[in-house]
């Protein structure tokens, strides 16, 4: 599978795009292929006979008949290569082998802490690939490659992860992720901002085909992707967090970059605990204890206890993360906005308030569709694994 993806004679690129073809729309038949291709018959069937020798294609049934014996429908052979993704956040990170339809097979999770910097990820993401590897009984030969969905900003070129803000290690500056995974599995490894891979599995497993989607994630942060005509939408150095610099309150909340009203100081996990802790010190009652390292778990369970300073902090939230959205609607003109969290996931006050003000101030976009991203957790590495597969055609 390996050198077929790499080959570049001009053969090949016919071949590469049958399969390509049977890869986005298949199950197809030859009468399809040929539709689509405007291919001759004869040279058709002779790239079919060779994908089926290869084993990069397979019989997979047949379609309705009109008459007399039904056509023979070509499927992919999804386990003839597999696909590693990563997804970096400042939370955590995953690891997981995909096969080429993009079906999650093996997955490991581990939270970010203090001690977890560059090396010590680094050195857990090949210890949990070697061990898919293992597990599955996978050579190098299969892996195809590996795809990076990360927190920014990021150098794609040159793969490194540059300076991202707010992780609770030190050392990530400038680290060279790509080239020391390609040393370790010699594989194409592609690097692209977690916001805009998760966007691009979105758009993949979306039933508005051809739409543009605005795609949000608010966590610790707030990372935010595009898809225009079908095209990851990058911006130079992968900064998919800077949405949360947008200013919403020019005489507002001091923010971590140093100025005041940035949407990420009404917005992040940190603005909501300070906010939070603010009021319990103010003599305000509330379950949660400002003693305690809060999380979006504990304000998730306070809310939905009916805590009135968390409900009403996370509802504050939500307004100005809805007027962010607005602002970003108005001038990119999505079709969809998709929104990811643990906050937009489960407590839905907090989806609901959102999508209400946004709603009150965007500008004549009443056909905007709002949802909450259908791959949840996994979308960053499904996007991963799409776009290290895409790269190869």
């Amino acid at each position: 599978m390996k050198e077929f993806l790499v080959q570049n004679l001009t053969k090949h690129h016919t071949l590469r795009k049958i399969y390509k073809l049977i890869y986005d729309h298949g199950p197809l038949t030859k009468a399809d292929l040929q539709a689509l291709t405007n291919l001759k018959h004869t040279t058709l069937v002779r790239i079919i006979d060779e994908l089926l020798t290869s084993q990069l294609i397979a019989e997979s049934g047949f379609a309705k008949s009109g008459g007399g014996r039904p056509p023979v429908l070509y499927e992919i052979v999804q386990n003839r290569g597999y696909i590693i993704a990563i997804d970096i956040s400042r939370t955590h990170t995953t690891i997981a082998l995909l096969d080429l339809k993009l079906s999650i097979i093996e997955k490991y999770t581990f939270s970010m802490t203090r001690d977890h910097t560059p090396e010590v990820v680094i050195e857990s993401i090949v210890n949990a690939i070697n061990l898919f590897m293992q597990l599955q009984d996978i050579s190098k030969d299969d892996l195809i490659g590996i795809g990076i969905g990360s927190v920014g900003p990021l150098d794609r070129e040159k793969g490194i992860i540059l300076d991202p803000d707010s992780f609770p290690s030190v050392g990530w500056k400038h680290v060279p992720i790509v080239n020391v995974l390609e040393k370790f599995f010699s594989v194409n490894v592609l690097l692209e901002n977690g916001a805009n891979t998760a966007a691009f599995a979105e758009y993949l497993h979306s039933t508005i085909k051809g739409s543009d989607i605005l795609y949000c994630i608010s966590g610790v942060g707030l990372r935010c992707g595009m898809i225009v005509n079908g095209h990851v939408l990058q911006t130079k150095t992968g900064v998919a967090s800077a949405f949360g610099h947008m200013i919403v309150d020019i005489e507002g909340k001091e923010c971590i970059c140093g100025k005041k009203g940035c949407l990420l100081s009404y917005t992040s996990l940190d603005s909501m605990k300070t906010q939070i802790i603010e009021q319990i010190s103010s003599g305000e009652k509330s379950i949660v204890s400002i003693d305690q390292e809060l999380t979006f778990e504990h304000l998730i369970n306070a809310a939905k206890a009916g805590d009135d300073i968390v409900k009403r902090v996370i509802l504050n939230s939500a307004h100005y993360y809805g007027i962010g959205i607005a602002n970003m609607i108005n001038f990119m003109h999505p079709d969809q906005v998709l929104l990811n969290g643990p906050l937009i996931y489960e407590y839905q006050p907090y989806y609901e308030k959102i999508v209400t003000t946004a709603k009150k101030f965007m500008f004549h976009n009443d056909n905007v569709i709002f949802n909450k991203g259908l791959l949840k957790e996994d979308a960053v590495i499904i996007g991963a694994a799409a776009l290290l597969f895409k790269s190869f055609f």
